[in-house]
């Protein structure tokens, strides 16, 4: 039951990485930063709770603000590049908090033993605070705010300018405006889903955010789907719970791991939940079609019924 506890716990914290990655997605930037994000979220909530004795939530509310102020000072400069280069600007933003961490010493004597994060030691001894309840507190919040964005003028702002900026932008559509408060809401969603990871885990090491844990959080959306905030969650919850299903294959699980991912991204080209949604709009589309042409023949008939 512990076992199965524990990947529900992990499910629900790769969710938020997803939907910090979703946020920036909505506006049509491809950013890799969100690693960056959980990473400072991590250390910064972990500092609090443990150093210096705050309770989770408000310690994972500082993390939220401070991530989204770091990113509305990152959003607008990246607002002047476009594609590969965005893709990079953000890569290197997160190599730099992941570098800063990794030489970050700071620690305070606690009950004789000094706690605080120690260089490429990392953190050791986060007190541990965060479980299920607390996860998914989080993430019952978060997605009601997508719920509530999806179905706003921010969100169809959002949608606008990630289908044709300049065509927004002449609809009167403030393009700044959105895509700094979406890039802000998603590192403020990373910052706090990185405080909940520090207090669940009980150590933070800053190798632990690097390139390949902004390429897992790429692939929640991609195989979820990256048009609906509910993709994103199918998509972590699959990828998490894929590797203990395959745990029976021991050393070869995670070649497994990778056919099934290829066999989704072929089966599925939009992601699962976008896909799914277009082959029943497309069947919808048929029937109808189909609905009218019967009409329209048996109208016909009867026309010519009448005249005979």
């Amino acid at each position: 039951m512990a076992y199965l506890t524990a990947l529900f716990e992990i499910s629900g914290l790769n969710i938020l990485l997803a939907l910090s990655v979703f946020a920036t997605l909505m506006v049509g930037q491809f950013s890799l930063a969100q690693v960056g994000f959980w990473s400072i979220g991590a250390f910064v909530s972990a500092m609090l709770t443990t150093m210096y004795g705050f309770p989770l939530f408000p310690a994972l509310m500082i993390s939220g603000v401070l991530c989204a102020i770091i990113g509305i000072a990152l959003g607008y400069p990246c607002l002047r590049i476009k594609g590969i280069y965005l893709t990079l600007a953000t890569v290197a933003f997160a190599e730099v908090v992941r570098v800063f961490f990794s030489n970050l010493h700071h620690q305070v004597e606690i009950d004789g033993r000094m706690v605080g994060p120690a260089g490429a030691l990392g953190f050791r001894g986060v007190e541990v605070i965060a479980a299920w309840p607390e996860i998914y507190a989080v993430v019952i919040v978060v997605i009601g705010m997508f719920f509530w964005i999806e179905r706003s003028r921010i969100g169809l702002s959002a949608n606008a300018i990630r289908e044709d900026e300049t065509a927004a932008a002449a609809m009167g559509i403030n393009v700044v405006l959105v895509k700094v408060s979406m890039f802000a809401f998603g590192a403020a969603v990373a910052g706090i889903g990185g405080g909940l990871y520090a207090t669940f885990s009980s150590f933070v090491l800053a190798s632990n955010f690097s390139f390949h844990l902004a390429l897992i959080s790429i692939f929640y959306v991609a195989v979820g789907g990256m048009y609906r905030f509910y993709g994103p969650i199918v998509g972590a919850v699959l990828l998490t719970s894929l590797p203990e299903v395959f745990r029976f294959a021991a050393d070869y699980r995670m070649i497994l791991y990778g056919v099934v991912v290829l066999v989704v991204v072929a089966v599925f080209p939009r992601g699962i939940v976008d896909e799914i949604l277009f082959r029943l709009a497309e069947r919808r589309e048929r029937m109808r079609v189909r609905n009218a042409e019967s009409q329209s023949s048996a109208g016909h008939t009867t026309v010519v019924r009448n005249e005979s």
